[in-house]
């Protein structure tokens, strides 16, 4: 029985403890490269949580050309309008939908993710 408790007690403990799976988050393009962007997602790393800290903590964000982007009023644009903002405007904010949920650490292979949805904020 104490055994049980024990196994119970260390699940519980563990799965509290283990880091949440991310569906989306928001951050400012970095940088415009080929075949994807690197946005900084820092709030996704900190489990949402933006914690004051000057450390900033770059995913690249692999982004298929057939993806949708708009903009936050719902406005359509084209992969080469958005492109082309991303690069002249500094620190362009965005919303990137993830094609899949996945847990974003700050382990570099975790902070590669496939965009299935990009939204412009600003």
């Amino acid at each position: 029985m104490k055994k049980l408790l024990v196994v119970l007690l260390l699940l519980v403990v563990g799965c509290s403890v283990a880091g949440k799976d991310v569906n989306a988050f928001e951050g400012h393009v970095t940088e415009v490269k080929v075949g994807g962007l690197e946005v900084e997602c820092s709030s996704a790393v900190k489990d949402g949580e933006m914690t004051g800290t000057e450390e900033g903590w770059p995913c690249l964000v692999l982004v298929p050309h057939d993806i949708p982007v708009h903009t936050n009023d719902g406005e359509n644009l084209k992969m080469d309008t958005f492109r082309e903002q991303a690069r002249e405007e500094e620190l362009l904010k965005i919303r990137v939908k993830l094609s899949e949920s996945t847990e974003i650490t700050e382990d570099p292979e975790s902070r590669k993710v496939t965009a299935e949805e990009i939204t412009v904020l600003e």
